[in-house]
């Protein structure tokens, strides 16, 4: 992984693209915005992807 990505939260798609070779793999990325826990305020299930392809994406979350 390339450095100061381990703070970022990528989706497996994102973390396979940043290696030679699985470039195309960044279109497969369906983490584009966040999943609320159900009765949970705050807490996520899961957080969208922090990859720079979806930052355009990510900002308005």
């Amino acid at each position: 992984m390339a450095v100061g990505t381990e703070a970022e939260n990528l989706s497996a798609e994102c973390a396979l693209a940043a290696r030679p070779g699985y470039s195309d793999l960044h279109a497969q990325c369906r983490q584009t915005k966040d999943i609320p826990l159900p009765n949970y305020a705050g807490i996520l299930l899961a957080a969208s992807c922090d990859c720079s392809c979806h930052r355009r994406t990510s900002a308005t979350r």
